[in-house]
C-alpha cells in the first residue's frame, strides 16, 4: 500500500507539473506534455485502484488488471514515445498521438490473445527502457541525459524484473522504482521543451 501511495503523488505530481507549463510552449512541445500528463495520469489511476479496489470479487479484480494494464501497456510507452519524438524532434499531431494510442491497445490484445503476455510484457519493458537511454544521448544537458537514462533503467526494473529468474522484489520497491522513474521523466522532457530548438 505505500509503494502505491508513493506512486500515486509521484505520478499527479509530475502530470501537473508538466500540465502547468503546456501554455509557455510551442505547440507542438505543448502537445508533447499533454500526452505525457495524460500518461502519467493513466499510471494515477492504476495506483489509485489499488489503493481503494480492496473488496474481493471477479468484477473488482477485472477492473484493477484493466487498470494495471492501462498503465503498463499504454501510459509508459506513450513516455517512451514521447521523449523519443522530443529527442528526434519529431512531431505528431492529435489525431497520431490517438492511433498509436490505438495501435498500443491492439497489440496489446492481440498479444494476450496468442498468449504471449509474459514475452510481450518484458519486450515492452526493455523496448522502454532503451527508447529512454538512446533518447538521453540526444538530449541537451547532462542533467537532462542521466535523468532520461536514469528513468530509463528504474522503468527496466520496475517492469522486467518480476519477469526474470532472479529472487523477486517486493512490491513496494518496484512500485517505488517506477514511482522515482516518473519525476526524472518529467524533469528530462520539461528541460528539453525549455530550450530552442536546434537548428
Amino acid at each position: 500500500m505505500a509503494g502505491d501511495i508513493v506512486l500515486l503523488v509521484a505520478a499527479l505530481f509530475s502530470a501537473v507539473l508538466m500540465f502547468r507549463q503546456t501554455e509557455d510552449t510551442s505547440e507542438e512541445q505543448s502537445l508533447l506534455l499533454k500526452v505525457s500528463s495524460l500518461a502519467l495520469v493513466f499510471v494515477a489511476v492504476a495506483a489509485l485502484g489499488r489503493l481503494t479496489l480492496t473488496g474481493s470479487g471477479q468484477d473488482i479484480e477485472t477492473l484493477q488488471r484493466m487498470l494495471d494494464n492501462l498503465a503498463l501497456y499504454a501510459a509508459l510507452p506513450l513516455l517512451a514515445t514521447v521523449m523519443l519524438g522530443q529527442a528526434m524532434q519529431w512531431h505528431w499531431s492529435r489525431a497520431g498521438w490517438g492511433r498509436w494510442l490505438l495501435g498500443l491497445f491492439a497489440l496489446f490484445e492481440l498479444c494476450r490473445r496468442m498468449e504471449l503476455g509474459e514475452a510481450y510484457t518484458l519486450a515492452m519493458g526493455i523496448a522502454i527502457s532503451l527508447v529512454l537511454l538512446g533518447s538521453a544521448l540526444r538530449l541537451q544537458g547532462i542533467h537532462a541525459r542521466l535523468a532520461s537514462a536514469g528513468s530509463g533503467m528504474l522503468l527496466a526494473v520496475a517492469v522486467c524484473s518480476p519477469l526474470l529468474p532472479v529472487p523477486p522484489l517486493p512490491a513496494f520497491a518496484l512500485s517505488t522504482a517506477l514511482a522515482a522513474a516518473l519525476p526524472l521523466f518529467a524533469f528530462a522532457l520539461l528541460s528539453q521543451v525549455k530550450q530552442p530548438s536546434p537548428q
